[in-house]
């Protein structure tokens, strides 16, 4: 058994890292306040749901595919070789958006702590420090990588649950009672929520890039999908109750006014020294993302182009290091650039925004794609597995929730620049589409055996 395989644990570290579900819990509940009120747990209960369904869909292929490229090579096999390399080309777009746009993050949380104690740092060199450390990490490969993301989102997320566990124990400001999970009247305000439910989930797929570094890959990658997906969802309807009764049913509006609820229910209910806490789980929870992120991006490229898709440079795999080097080096140089073009001038939250929410549009095309991928796959090629329910039902009703978050970016037409990230993510699409039909053609043409990684 080679000692470099990841273990279900490391593989499941890698997935919950992706989600960063201390640190979603920081940012996306405000904005979920705005819209759900008091019935912010019901947004979360039905977007759990949701993904619930989506993660079904990639359990069903990861048990069946276990080859590099996460999505690319379920619908591959499930879509035809064009379409599986647009899934995996949207999926390295959002990975790089994801990672890209949590380093600024990381950088505004890392402020944020260090002034607990004085202390202020110029964000832009947090952020450029913060892309060097995970580039340096990640170099020495997953085993090192999937250690400290879990030591750290596992820390961040114990810490998150003592301090909602506080606040119920004494009651919030109102007592504890069962008002966020009886509708008040405001459907449409709580599907909106759900949006920003389904986007504390984006990521949780990120173990299926890393499939081949598994030693049981057909177990590892459908559990770590599953424990992922299970364990936020009780993890947020717990968290986002709190957050709900901590600040009090009749003060809603000041959950959904706050720059960082997290610290202002930390001080409320413990004092300074646990909103210190607080601020260092969340940005360890960032800090874990980014790491889960960039490693992803890394390994969907480093597929992508042992396919012969991308250059040939990006196929180089270091053994000793049971690392894809050149594309690590290549992601994390994106991610500099991203930050001196975007983040220097507007400023990390704007880095954020843009970034997440081109990166989410993309996520959400994927995802609707793996779910009609499922339902090809069994109906064309695993007919004695084929389940109406597993296979047709679950698959379909995928797709219908996903549409409404998707539609929600579209309409009402967002203001400038967001109006025109959608039109950026369908020319990256049909940019994919266009370079798998230019490859198919040519090997129609000059049928050569596709290079595979170069190892050392």
């Amino acid at each position: 058994m080679n000692s470099k395989k990841l273990s279900i644990s490391e593989v499941f570290a890698l997935s919950i890292a992706a989600v960063a579900p201390s640190g979603a819990m920081a940012f996306n509940t405000t904005t979920a306040a705005t819209f759900a009120g008091i019935n912010i747990p019901i947004s979360f209960i039905l977007g759990s749901l949701a993904m619930l369904l989506v993660g079904f869909c990639f359990v069903q292929m990861s048990s069946r595919i276990s080859s590099e490229g996460s999505v690319y090579a379920y619908n591959s096999a499930a879509l035809g070789e064009k379409w599986g390399f647009v899934s995996g080309w949207a999926l390295a777009l959002t990975y790089l958006c994801f990672a890209g746009g949590t380093a600024g993050l990381t950088a505004d949380f890392g402020n944020v702590f260090v002034q607990h104690f004085g202390i202020s740092l110029p964000i832009p060199v947090l952020a450029i420090f913060f892309i060097l450390l995970v580039w340096f990490i990640s170099f020495f490969g997953l085993k090192l990588t999937s250690r400290v993301a879990l030591a750290m989102e596992l820390v961040s997320i114990l810490i998150l649950i003592f301090l909602s566990t506080l606040i119920i124990v004494k009651g919030g400001r109102s007592g504890i009672n069962a008002a966020p999970f009886v509708p008040t009247g405001n459907a449409t305000g709580i599907g909106q929520g759900m949006i920003f439910a389904v986007l504390c989930f984006a990521g949780f797929e990120g173990s299926s890039a890393f499939a081949v570094q598994a030693k049981k890959p057909k177990k590892a990658v459908p559990f770590a999908i599953l424990a992922t997906v299970i364990g936020a969802a009780i993890f947020y309807v717990y968290v986002s109750y709190a957050q709900v009764i901590g600040f009090g049913e009749s003060n809603i509006k000041e959950l959904a006014t706050s720059s960082a609820p997290l610290d202002t229910l930390a001080t409320m209910y413990s004092g300074n020294v646990m909103a210190t806490i607080i601020d260092f789980a969340t940005l360890m929870s960032c800090f874990a993302a980014l790491l889960g992120a960039l490693n992803a991006c890394a390994y969907i490229i480093f597929a992508l182009s042992n396919e012969g898709y991308l250059p040939k440079y990006l196929t180089n795999f270091s053994t000793k290091l049971n690392s894809p080097k050149n594309a690590v080096h290549t992601v994390s140089i994106i991610c500099l650039i991203l930050y001196v073009l975007i983040g220097l001038p507007f400023g990390p939250e704007q880095l954020y925004s843009n970034l997440a929410t081109i990166g989410t549009l993309s996520l959400l095309i994927v995802y609707m794609l793996v779910c009609w991928g499922t339902f090809k796959y069994f109906k064309n090629k695993e007919k004695g597995e084929f389940s109406i329910v597993k296979h047709v039902v679950i698959p379909i009703l995928g797709i219908i929730v996903l549409a409404f978050p998707l539609w929600s970016n579209l309409y009402p037409i967002p203001s400038f620049p967001l109006n025109l990230y959608p039109y950026f993510v369908v020319l990256w699409l049909a940019g994919g589409y266009f370079m798998a039909y230019k490859r198919e053609k040519k090997l129609k043409e000059n049928p050569e055996p596709v290079s595979k990684a170069t190892v050392n």
